[in-house]
């Protein structure tokens, strides 16, 4: 096993499958990397049996082969070594890798104990831009449930068919909704991917596009695996799916609301901010009460004090009082673009929403109030 391969290249591949490598395992293995040497072609694959990344780089093959490496010194080991060509060469049950005068040896574990990564060939297809899917995802994956008491709720649900894909996360307590355009399948499909793996995807597009956004992102569906594979230029990402039924989300949603008001959006984060010093010992509770044409936002602890603040707002409906764990509304309003955002608002106790002032594609936010003390 013997080849030379770029520096810069395999910096970057070992990053990107760092992703995947699970540090503390009962498997030793899993915390190696495994090195295939092909053709004209470097091959990292890493897994944590929950996830795997595979990532292909060119090589100058002498002699093909393949074997793990301790993932993370090899990942630390690579980063610090100068730009220029790697030699990577096996020598009995060690790998050797030198470049400018850099050398290092490391200790090997035998290919066959890597766990074998099943591979999705066929499945529903679909296609989209690799960037719409990454911004798209970071609006809505950390609405996804962070305990474990419902993993349902750790995923993210994705349905797809002509020519589209929405994805929907919830905790229970807020819910972020997005829908992209995308080429492929036409059949409908359901499927739940977890949420941390969706916010792995959207990572690796962000690291190794540098702002490229013609890139396109390829997903497949894999039911009689019950997988997900996600491939981007020279990476692979595949995530096992979550098995059970999604909560029925649109039923939270108010068939309507009663009062809308856009709202300048960095003033208003600005202002739940400040409110939120007063609020951290009260629930993290602010209350927003609309009337006229002036936004009032609120928090008070009785051993802290209180705060209060006005904004000007354009305003349609009657108006009214709403309680929220301020935390959400600033992921919300975290995520949302634009200069101005739109809320929605019914009663005390219905659900609101936030939404771009200026729509350029399906999205929102709900947000479940919290009751109001009298």
């Amino acid at each position: 096993m013997k080849c030379k391969i770029s520096q810069a290249e395999f910096a970057k591949a070992l990053r990107a499958c760092e992703k995947s490598l699970l540090l503390k395992a009962n498997l030793p293995v899993l915390a190696n990397i495994l090195v295939s040497v092909g053709k004209n072609k470097l091959e990292i694959l890493s897994t944590n049996l929950e996830t795997a990344t595979k990532v292909t780089i060119p090589s100058q093959t002498q002699q093909e082969g393949k074997i793990t490496l301790p993932g993370r010194v090899l990942m630390e080991f690579v980063s610090q070594l100068p730009e220029g060509t790697i030699e990577l060469e096996k020598l009995g049950e060690e790998i050797v890798l030198s470049v400018k005068g850099y050398n290092a040896r490391f200790a090997t574990m035998v290919p066959e104990e890597f766990p074998a990564i099943p591979k999705i060939e066929t499945g529903r297809e679909f296609k989209m831009e690799a960037q719409l899917f990454a911004k798209s995802a970071s609006q809505i994956v950390f609405c996804a449930a962070q305990d474990e008491g419902r993993p349902i709720l750790n995923g993210v649900l994705c349905e797809g068919g002509k020519n589209k894909l929405s994805m929907v996360a919830t905790d229970g307590y807020r819910l972020g909704f997005v829908e992209m355009v995308t080429e492929g399948e036409e059949k409908a499909t359901k499927i739940v991917i977890p949420a941390k793996s969706i916010g792995e995807v959207a990572k690796l597009i962000g690291e190794s596009l540098a702002g490229d956004k013609e890139e396109m992102l390829k997903m497949v569906v894999s039911d009689s695996l019950n997988q997900v594979n996600f491939k981007i230029d020279n990476i692979e990402f595949t995530s096992r799916l979550i098995e059970g039924e999604f909560p029925n989300w649109q039923k939270i949603i108010p068939a309507s609301f009663l009062t809308r008001a856009k709202i300048q959006r960095e003033d208003l984060i600005r202002k739940i901010k400040i409110a939120s010093i007063f609020a951290r010992d009260s629930g993290n509770i602010v209350r927003l009460k609309l009337e006229g044409k002036k936004l009032t936002i609120m928090a008070n602890t009785s051993q802290v004090g209180s705060n209060e603040t006005e904004t000007e707002i354009d305003i349609n409906g009657k108006g009214g009082e709403i309680a929220f764990n301020f935390r959400y509304l600033l992921e919300a309003l975290s995520a949302v673009e634009g200069e101005d955002v739109n809320f929605e608002m019914s009663e005390s106790l219905t659900p609101g929403r936030l939404t771009p002032a200026e729509k350029q594609k399906e999205f929102f936010h709900i947000i479940m109030p919290v009751r109001l003390q009298t």
